[in-house]
């Protein structure tokens, strides 16, 4: 194949790669939309398709089933959160800091009322499929790992079980008010910071 040719078989795949990619946002974008209005009911997706301005067809281009959507959803809202709170924590030079801006930034899900909508909708949608706990493990992984980046320059033994510790705590408080529909005042932020910071720094001096 000469260079011409394969620079135009390129350009027409990158255009193909880009036109899939904003199909697909728009159906994710959708699911959503649909999920915040029919919750805590189950989306369908015919209304998906119709909210995205697609077709079934496209839809099963990219997806084998509302599943496979849900859990893509899901994926995607983590991507975005991991990116912000690796913006956060990188404002910090102490790891114990990076830790509390972890801790603030995940319950900064739950401070507006538009991101708690679509988080409670998608984690209820998530929880119904038949691979949520599996899913839910593998699909936060990337939020576990910015906590556990921040907790290994502490020094502990076992840094590990700290981080398995603080991301069970903090993503509890974090469904709780998802579930009952409130965000945590700022006192209560701030005491789960130093409960978490300072359970790290007694588990560490315990193994000393």
């Amino acid at each position: 194949m000469t260079s011409r040719v394969a620079a135009a078989v390129e350009r027409a795949l990158d255009g193909r790669q880009r036109e899939a990619t904003e199909e697909v946002e728009r159906i994710l974008t959708a699911a959503v939309t649909v999920m915040e209005r029919v919750a805590p009911a189950a989306p369908r997706v015919s209304d998906i398709v119709a909210e995205a301005g697609t077709s079934n067809k496209a839809f099963y281009r990219y997806f084998s089933g509302k599943d496979d959507l849900i859990l893509a959803v899901m994926e995607r809202g983590v991507a975005i959160v991991a990116s912000y709170l690796e913006h956060q924590m990188a404002k910090e030079g102490d790891p114990a800091r990076k830790v509390a801006r972890w801790v603030e930034g995940v319950l900064a899900q739950v401070g507006k009322p538009k991101l708690t909508r679509a988080s409670r909708a998608v984690t209820t949608q998530l929880a119904a499929t038949a691979e949520s706990r599996v899913a839910d493990v593998q699909i936060t992984q990337p939020l576990r790992e910015l906590l556990l980046s921040a907790i290994e320059p502490l020094g502990g033994a076992d840094p590990e079980r700290d981080t398995d510790a603080v991301f069970a705590t903090v993503v509890a408080t974090l469904r709780r008010h998802l579930a009952l529909d409130s965000q945590p005042e700022p006192g209560d932020v701030e005491h789960l910071v130093s409960f978490c910071v300072k359970g790290i720094g007694a588990a560490r001096k315990r193994r000393a």
